[in-house]
């Protein structure tokens, strides 16, 4: 791993895996937990800041994972019982946004969202940025003006601002937060 200083406060981190293909590289700064995929092959970099000039004496724990290769599938969708008419919900519809990550990369999120059941929701869509487009799929749901879902290892939610705008964050290792406008 190659460091190179940007200024007092921040640093350039570049990443090469022996694994030709996805790797996570999980390392420390004085102490804080980070990681980075490594989706476009085996090379990568990542901007860190910190409260001190970093250099590579301040990285520390560094390991390297290949990423388990799986198939995605669709998140089932209940069927609604035939005699029971489904109301939608606000939600329903497409939304899309554009923000900064914890990590400082810009993301471009589309989501649709369309109700299943009773406070259940189906939420499909893409996560875009300056890695492969991310397929979403999952089951939400919806309890007063939120809708949340689980996607994998990461916890998301939308709570409704208005009718047109909602309030979107996703948490895992890392976050994003941002406001999504319908489409």
């Amino acid at each position: 791993m190659e460091a190179t200083t940007l200024g007092s406060y921040a640093s350039e981190l570049r990443f090469t895996s022996s694994a030709p293909a996805c790797s996570k590289v999980n390392y420390h700064v004085d102490g804080t937990p980070y990681f980075n995929v490594l989706v476009n092959g085996n090379t990568g970099a990542d901007t860190i800041w910190g409260q001190k000039q970093i250099s590579r004496a301040n990285i520390t724990e560094i390991s390297c994972q290949v990423c388990k290769q799986v198939a995605m599938t669709p998140a089932p969708v209940e069927k609604k019982p035939e005699n029971i008419e489904l109301k939608p919900t606000l939600f329903d519809g497409q939304w899309a946004g554009a923000g900064n990550n914890s990590f400082g990369s810009a993301q471009r999120w589309t989501l649709s969202f369309a109700t299943t059941a009773a406070g259940k929701a189906a939420i499909t869509g893409t996560m875009e940025g300056n890695f492969p487009t991310v397929p979403i799929s999952a089951s939400g749901t919806v309890s007063g003006s939120t809708l949340s879902w689980l996607d994998q290892q990461t916890t998301c939610s939308a709570k409704l601002l208005t009718d047109v705008s909602l309030a979107f964050e996703c948490h895992g290792q890392g976050s994003v937060q941002m406001v999504m406008r319908r489409q």
